[in-house]
């Protein structure tokens, strides 16, 4: 098991504030298996250490109808979500490139993306370039649907009550912002990927990449608020136990 720190090198920005961030060094990862499988698999948990990252309650009041979902009960934000245990949801974990020949077709399925509670859900997802996405309404009330694309074209659609839209992207980009303009704490990000080499960690933390030949990669761990860390990794076998610590400044 190898666990790597990231130590935040300046202030922590809430919000509109910049988080910066010291880059991990490169780190090679190899072990020797003989007669193991062609595919392999890299795997581990991400945490956090240090001050709390602060939540903030969220403007259910602003829209009765949202409120009323929740029976008057506060909803904190869901842009910082750590366990008890520094268990960290939300991060995103890919390959910078993928594998020579190993990028494979894009799924059939759609990748679907809720509008539940007023919120979306998940947070974070990852697609193939045209791969279609679902924008599943499960809400009784109106929302819209607006991506903050640069690569592709940015768009602005109204998401109608109980409705389903489907967009997809055709070229790829690391992250697109989405975002309700009539509910602005509403947002989830779009990571659309040439290959199918990613996981997002859920609230243990974890992730796990699979079918992977052996081969040198760069492997990126995202977080909205933690700021970008990328790992070296060489693989020839299984590779377990590849944790990642963001470290606050204390």
């Amino acid at each position: 098991m190898l666990h790597l720190r990231a130590r935040r090198s300046g202030p922590f920005i809430s919000g509109p504030v910049i988080a910066a961030w010291a880059l991990t060094g490169a780190i090679l990862l190899s072990a020797s298996a003989p007669g193991a499988a062609a595919e392999f698999s890299i795997s581990g948990t991400v945490t956090y250490e240090g001050e709390p990252l602060k939540r903030y309650p969220l403007r259910m009041d602003a829209d009765p109808n949202c409120a009323a979902m929740y029976d008057g009960k506060r909803v904190l934000s869901r842009d910082s979500l750590v366990g008890d245990d520094g268990a960290v949801e939300n991060v995103f974990v890919y390959l910078r490139e993928a594998p020579e020949g190993a990028s494979g077709d894009k799924p059939e399925e759609a990748v679907r993306l809720e509008q539940r509670g007023c919120l979306y859900t998940p947070r974070i997802i990852g697609v193939r370039v045209e791969q279609n996405i679902e924008i599943v309404n499960d809400d009784p009330t109106l929302h819209n649907v607006r991506a903050l694309a640069k690569a592709n074209r940015p768009f602005n659609i109204g998401q109608p009550v109980r409705g389903t839209r489907t967009k997809f992207f055709r070229a790829p980009e690391k992250p697109i912002q989405v975002k309700c303009d009539v509910h602005p704490w509403m947002s989830a990000y779009v990571f659309v990927m040439e290959h199918s080499f990613h996981s997002t960690t859920g609230s243990d933390g974890e992730y796990r990449i699979d079918a992977l030949p052996a081969g040198s990669y760069e492997l990126v761990f995202w977080h909205e608020k933690l700021g970008e860390q990328t790992v070296e990794v060489e693989v020839t076998a299984d590779v377990e136990g590849l944790n990642l610590t963001f470290e606050g400044v204390e």
